[in-house]
């Protein structure tokens, strides 16, 4: 009996922690009003002063670029206005960019015709490896599964290019790399892995995995990422959540920022609304994080446990 109250204890203490938390972080949210503009484009014109008067005295190309990408949002930036939802052309795409945001969507092998060279037998099996990995690698169950994930993915990465690559078109350029669908499936492998290998990164996904061997993790990641660039040619509109986390992992926040910016019409609003919110906060700017937290709490989006 007393074991069944101690558990039921437990339960109710569990849920009002919840409760609690909820609402903490309901206020926290709630605190940038229409009263909090003026202090808050204080402060924006204080941060572009530190950041002009760090550009007097950068000591490398990397750190003038980060600044420059900083001063550029909080320019932009009117508190306040932040935007709700991610827009289909966004400010910072010159004329160009705004002509080709086409997306490519992931090919699905069953749906191709098998090249010449490539058996049956093997086919079917590339066909299969891919159904697998995009059964366990989805939204709602990626974190759970990354232990398939990851050695899924490299699977068929790794089928794929003995498979396809090599015996096609051992020369080809960045360009010619991207031409067909085979291709195409060839990229979304590698970005499945590397986004998989990143995952590994998010707090309480370490704590449940830790990573063991950290030096030879970023090895791995890196590898990926590389691959994954030289084929497309430099970043895409398709991949650009696996760039934008490097270039956070490497602490150019301001430009992981912009790149998103720039890229939020190709992004699910969910993920480029929280990823605005915790690029925000990494980089330390208080005003700015609060609204974009509050727009994402009021656009009914939660953190996943």
């Amino acid at each position: 009996m007393y074991d069944k109250l101690d558990s039921i204890a437990v339960g109710m203490s569990r849920c009002l922690l919840k409760v609690v938390s909820a609402l903490a972080l309901f206020a926290s949210v709630n605190t940038t009003t229409v009263a909090d503009e003026p202090s808050a484009a204080k402060w924006r014109s204080s941060q572009l002063e530190v950041i002009n008067e760090k550009l007097q005295s950068v000591d490398s190309e990397e750190t003038r670029l980060e600044l420059l990408a900083q001063r550029t949002w909080l320019r932009r930036w009117e508190p306040g206005e932040m935007s709700k939802m991610p827009t289909s052309s966004s400010a910072t795409e010159d004329d160009d960019e705004k002509g080709d945001r086409e997306l490519v969507e992931e090919p699905l092998l069953a749906n191709l015709k098998r090249p010449e060279g490539v058996a049956k037998q093997e086919w079917q099996r590339l066909i299969a490896l891919q159904a697998g990995l995009r059964q366990i690698d989805t939204n709602e169950e990626r974190k759970e599964n990354l232990r398939e994930i990851i050695p899924a993915s490299q699977r068929f990465v790794d089928a794929l290019s003995e498979a396809l690559v090599p015996s096609a078109r051992p020369h080809a350029t960045p360009v010619e790399q991207l031409n067909t669908d085979r291709d195409w499936v060839l990229a979304y492998a590698r970005y499945r892995l590397g986004r998989a290998l990143a995952y590994r990164e998010i707090p309480v996904v370490r704590e449940r995995w830790p990573i063991e061997d950290p030096v030879a993790y970023q090895r791995r990641l890196y590898e990926v990422y590389r691959q994954l660039n030289e084929q497309t040619g430099g970043p895409r509109a398709e991949f650009i959540l696996l760039e934008d986390r490097m270039l956070r992992r490497s602490g150019e926040k301001g430009l992981a920022l912009e790149l998103l910016e720039k890229h939020q019409g190709s992004i699910d609003v969910k993920w480029y609304l929280k990823k605005r919110r915790d690029l925000l906060q990494e980089l330390g700017w208080e005003p700015p994080y609060r609204e974009a937290a509050k727009i994402y709490f009021d656009a009914g989006y939660r953190d996943d446990p």
